[in-house]
């Protein structure tokens, strides 16, 4: 507000002890002070493209009108419900307003729509199951637990075994993780 009222009473650029006091937006906007014109009253920001050639005149959105303009460039039909990065270029084409970024990727993130189609960001776990074991071996739990210090005898590994029936544990060293060394020590066990 500030800044379109100094563009509006035509004065120069306002100096930094006159800008210290206010919002961060305002300090943005004061940085922006050579780039910003009024046409009718109306605040527009000249924004230069990355090969320093000029773009279309973006309109300085007010706080009141920003949900306006982003339902319209991601919610409506038009807008498709597209990503951050379509609907930040296709809101950029028209509009400036400061932390616009920060606002349409909240906007696209609180999107129910989105999140509704996307579905739950979380995977979900999969409840506990008994199984029911009737016998020794019938069910066998294994795991692998290192690397861990080479032993004496060249082992890095461990190899753990229980039994779902009895649960008895057992604890083989192994110098390896391949398959094959498993194996031979499942049939040694």
């Amino acid at each position: 507000r500030p800044i379109l009222e100094k563009k509006l009473n035509s004065e120069d650029r306002p100096s930094w002890q006159e800008i210290a006091p206010e919002s961060p937006a305002t300090k943005r906007y004061w940085a922006l002070w050579d780039s910003l014109h009024l046409k009718d009253g109306i605040l527009y920001r000249k924004r230069e493209s990355g090969d320093g050639s000029s773009c279309p005149w973006q309109l300085i959105l007010p706080k009141s009108r920003i949900q306006e303009v982003l339902r319209e460039a991601h919610d409506s039909a038009s807008g498709g419900h597209f990503g951050v990065m379509k609907t930040l270029n296709k809101t950029r084409e028209r509009f400036y307003w400061d932390r616009l970024r920060a606002d349409v990727e909240k906007w696209c993130r609180e999107c129910h729509a989105c999140e509704a189609r996307k579905g739950p960001k979380t995977r979900t776990k999969g409840s506990l199951q008994r199984y029911n074991v009737d016998a020794p071996f019938e069910r066998m739990a294994l795991d692998i637990l290192g690397p861990l210090p080479v032993t004496i005898k060249g082992n890095r590994y461990v190899l753990v075994l229980m039994d779902y029936f009895t649960e008895w544990p057992e604890a083989i060293p192994i110098p390896d993780q391949e398959a094959s060394t498993v194996a031979e020590e499942l049939v040694r066990a």
